[in-house]
């Protein structure tokens, strides 16, 4: 058989392990339809709706009942879908059909009830049902909890114009699952995609997941330290590949704002120390930017030497202008006074050596520090 039927999105299911199976379970029957076994083809096409519909009435059903529900048959599951109006009717009329192929298996119970013999037109019926099945209680699934993490990462992997309308696919998303978005699947997608090799590397892919990031970051408050957590810790414990793509990718500096003292003191070093001196006059210094209010005396020297490399020179950059303009009013009180006396120093220093320009605009940067506002 040359080809066969298109893979569903199981992505409205958020248990990882329900998930894997069916989709495991799915590429094995897509197999046994290649190699025309078709009754291999429609034991597995009757396996899948079983699974799916048993783990939909656990997903409807109270805490506890996942086990009592893992032991009810096809027919038990396909008339408690039904009556929940969970499927529809012509749904549940195919699913009953779909029983009888089951005890294909069966081959005493095949002879007794003269179950008509597997052929192809009968596979491809029974498997494309898988996909109908999925569609419905997927749509039944969204229409009460809204998308799920996995079903939003494939709508920004797939639409180019998805941040457009992410915020509003956001609305009645469950919590939890921008908990994940934030914690697990957007992070976890971001690495997959650029760990691919030039032909298929994706720039702007990797562009749209970092927005989406961005958005279900502003969107989720309740989850923003577990996030900001997330970087202190890999901080800690990562390799300097890891860090510098989630610093890249998804942590801005005022989202330390979320960290508590000691866990902010270190992610802030990171990013003066670590980020701040590799950018050039063409990054945007969208990690740094905002990271005034968390400066101190003791690292504003090493915040602003890089920056200064940027704005001092024959091509100016006007986002480090930018960058320098913002974060210079929104120093700690305690910070501005040494700051001012610093690139008064500085500007000092300059008109020595003869670089009128460059002294005045460092003087314009010491009337910023301390600016009424």
């Amino acid at each position: 058989m040359e080809s066969a039927t298109q893979a569903p999105p199981f992505d409205y299911i958020t248990a990882p392990h329900y998930r894997a199976i069916l989709e495991a379970d799915f590429a094995e029957m897509q197999i046994c339809l290649q190699a025309g076994a078709w009754k291999a083809a429609m034991v597995m096409a009757g396996s899948l709706i079983e699974a799916i519909l048993v783990e939909h009435l656990e997903w409807l059903s109270s805490p506890g009942d996942e086990e009592r529900l893992r032991k009810i048959m096809l027919t038990e599951a396909i008339a408690r879908c039904e009556a929940a109006e969970e499927i529809s009717e012509t749904a549940a009329k195919l699913c009953s059909a779909v029983k009888d192929y089951r005890n294909l298996i069966h081959p005493g119970k095949v002879v007794r009830d003269s179950v008509a013999a597997p052929d192809q037109n009968n596979a491809v019926i029974v498997t494309a049902l898988v996909g109908k099945i999925t569609q419905e209680v997927a749509a039944k699934r969204s229409a009460r909890s809204g998308f799920t993490a996995e079903q939003l990462l494939r709508k920004v992997e797939r639409d180019t114009g998805a941040i457009a309308i992410l915020p509003h696919m956001l609305r009645g998303v469950r919590t939890q699952e921008k908990a994940r978005l934030l914690l697990d699947v957007l992070p976890a997608a971001y690495a997959r995609h650029s760990a691919y090799d030039d032909i298929y590397f994706d720039e702007s892919l990797l562009s749209r997941i970092s927005a989406a990031y961005r958005l279900v970051f502003s969107e989720a408050p309740e989850h923003a330290a577990s996030a900001a957590r997330m970087f202190y810790t890999l901080l800690l414990s990562g390799d300097s590949a890891e860090i510098y793509r989630h610093s890249k990718a998804f942590f801005r500096a005022p989202d330390a704002k979320h960290l508590e003292a000691h866990e902010r003191a270190a992610v802030v070093d990171y990013l003066i120390c670590s980020v701040l001196p590799v950018q050039d006059e063409d990054d945007d210094f969208a990690q740094t930017l905002g990271i005034g209010p968390f400066l101190t005396v003791q690292n504003f020297g090493q915040f602003l030497a890089p920056l200064l490399r940027h704005v001092l020179s024959s091509r100016p950059s006007k986002l480090a202008r930018n960058h320098l303009s913002v974060d210079l009013i929104s120093l700690p009180e305690d910070v501005q006074p040494e700051a001012k006396k610093h690139l008064l120093r500085l500007a000092d220093l300059q008109e020595k050596r003869g670089n009128a320009k460059y002294a005045t605009e460092l003087r314009e940067y010491a009337e910023w520090v301390d600016f009424p506002f």
